[in-house]
This record gives structure tokens, C-alpha cells and sequence, in this order.
């Protein structure tokens, strides 16, 4: 079936709603219809960017774009009520820039569509520091299956060393380990502690760590023990010490007679 689709109050000087999204993480766009919906009426609603057309709902029929399949969506249950918002899963860097969404109506072949909203989307990495004693675990969250390697440069060194690759053909330590979209680095040395970066498959950082590696923090009751410890040691050499200063004031003696 052809559609003519014409826009009707579409604005260039439209107010844009800015907001930002971590790298692998869900985002929603928001949007409102409730104003221009009816109640008999069945919400179709669009949502384009200036290259692609993103997703599209007329009741239970959708329409996804192939760079966003099996992550976007207007809900159903939330459009019926006028919410027409959005909803992005596993972002990417590439889903940065502007989306319009407009709602559709119309009884025959020739659609109208208005214009509802722009929102500007911003793809943001991760960032963090860590602090991890010497002989525990370092987990590293890879956020997103988009992960493809991590590298890694040792505080003092200046070249960076690939550590880890999704294929697993690279593992530069054999203690670095996946599990639940973690990866793992068990029995942290002091020379694990620097910079890892976990990049897509452009080469970008979806995520920065910096670590910090320190000496493990002993418990009251294990200095308690140490100190303990080391005084039994010392009272235990007391007699020793005697026995040899009487055997030595012995020997002098019969020496002398």
C-alpha cells in the first residue's frame, strides 16, 4: 500500500530537547501526543533521524530501521495513554545526533503528519577510578556487547598492551577472565596498576578505568596477632640468651683456676 504523507506544522525553529546517554546503556526520548490524540482514534506515530528512519508504530503493526533492530520501541501500552517516548536500548556512539517524531493520521491513501518533538542525543563513555589491594580481584564492567578488546598501560610505561580480544585469540594474562559481561582480573599485582581501556569496534573507549593498587589493610585483630607473635618470639630467645652468658661465665671461671 502507497501512502502520501503530507507534514502539516512541522517547525526548522522548534524547540530541541537536549539530553545525554552512557555508552551501552538504555535511553528514552521523550514525546507527548496526548494533546492531538482522540479517543477512537489508533496512535501512528514516527520517529526519523535526518538519515534514517528509526522506528514506526500504528497500534500492534511496527517498523524498525535496521541500524536500531531489536532496540528501539514505542511501547504500545504507553502510546495508547499519549506517550510516545522513545525507547533505546544498548546505545551506541552512532546513535548520536537528532531525532524527530511526528504523528500520523488520516483515513485514506493520503496521510497528514504533524510534528511533535526534536530531541538532540548525546553518547557519553564511561569513566571511573578504582582503588584495589594487592592480592584481590580487579572487575572491569564491559557495559555493552559492543566490547570488542581491552588494552592497558602499566602506570610507568607509556605503550599500551592488548590484554584481552572478544574472539578470545588474545589473553595476555591468563588469569583475565569473562563472566556476565564482566571481565575479571584475579590476584591483582602491583604492576596491574595503570590505565584499561575498553574499546568498540572502531577502536573508540567505551570505557576508561584508572587503578590504583595498595598495600592490604591488616585488621586490628590480625596486627594484634602479629605484634603477639613477634613478642613471643622475643621472650622465647630470653632464656637462650642466659644460658649462654652462664656457660660463658663458666668457662672463664675454670680458666682463671
Amino acid at each position: 500500500m502507497l501512502w502520501l504523507i503530507i507534514c502539516v506544522g512541522s517547525s526548522p525553529f522548534s524547540v530541541v530537547v537536549h539530553m545525554s546517554s552512557k555508552v551501552g546503556l538504555p535511553a528514552v526520548l521523550p514525546c507527548s501526543v496526548a494533546s492531538h490524540l482522540e479517543f477512537d482514534q489508533t496512535p501512528h506515530i514516527q520517529w526519523h533521524t535526518l538519515s534514517y528512519s528509526v522506528f514506526e508504530r500504528m497500534g500492534p503493526e511496527q517498523f524498525q530501521g535496521e541500524a536500531y533492530r531489536d532496540r528501539a520501541d514505542v511501547p504500545e501500552e504507553l502510546l495508547v495513554r499519549g506517550n510516545c517516548s522513545l525507547f533505546l536500548q544498548d546505545v551506541r556512539f552512532s546513535d548520536a545526533g537528532i531525532y524527530d517524531s511526528y504523528l500520523v493520521y488520516g483515513e485514506s491513501n493520503i496521510k497528514n503528519r504533524i510534528f511533535i518533538q526534536s530531541v538532540h542525543l548525546a553518547v557519553i563513555d564511561h569513566k571511573a577510578i578504582k582503588s584495589v589491594e594487592i592480592g584481590a580481584d580487579l572487575i572491569l564492567d564491559l557495559y555493552t556487547y559492543q566490547a570488542e578488546q581491552v588494552i592497558f598501560q602499566n602506570s610507568n610505561e607509556t605503550d599500551w598492551t592488548v590484554l584481552w580480544e572478544k574472539d578470545g585469540v588474545i589473553n595476555k594474562k591468563g588469569h583475565l577472565k569473562k563472566r556476565d559481561n564482566k571481565l575479571i582480573l584475579s590476584r591483582v599485582t602491583a604492576s596491574s596498576a595503570g590505565t584499561y581501556k575498553i574499546l568498540d569496534s572502531e577502536g573508540l573507549a567505551l570505557s576508561t578505568v584508572k587503578v590504583k593498587v595498595t598495600e592490604p589493610v591488616l585488621t586490628k585483630e590480625t596486627e594484634t596477632l602479629q605484634k603477639q607473635s613477634a613478642l613471643g618470639k622475643a621472650t622465647m630467645s630470653m632464656p637462650s640468651l642466659n644460658l649462654i652468658a652462664l656457660f660463658l661465665t663458666f668457662n672463664l671461671m675454670l680458666q682463671m683456676n
